[in-house]
């Protein structure tokens, strides 16, 4: 079976990968990434699902614990904080929905 043009595509220039993986690893540090999903948890399941996720941040390399990520959610919960985190959640989206 012969390959067809749509198949087969070659890999884009080293600086745009470099640039591709600098950005996921930006996205992965921003601890917003991860409280867009902790936040309707937290108000269905409870405070404890901060410590969970923090433990579980923790061990996959992030700096975090379990006030900050209570802080950083208090934050988001205010008018202001929404406003600060505007741009965080957009990019947030962009990389979710592509």
């Amino acid at each position: 079976m012969p390959i067809q043009d749509g198949t087969w595509k070659g890999l884009p220039p080293r600086e745009e990968l470099r640039a591709g993986i600098a950005e996921q690893e930006r996205h992965n540090a921003d601890l917003t990434t991860y409280l867009w999903y902790l936040l309707p948890l937290a108000e269905k399941l409870g405070d404890r699902v901060y410590d969970v996720a923090a433990r579980s941040l923790a061990e996959s390399g992030q700096d975090v614990d379990a006030e900050r990520l209570r802080a950083l959610a208090e934050e988001l919960g205010t008018p202001a904080g929404r406003e600060k985190y505007a741009e965080q959640r957009q990019r947030h989206l962009a990389h979710v929905t592509g």
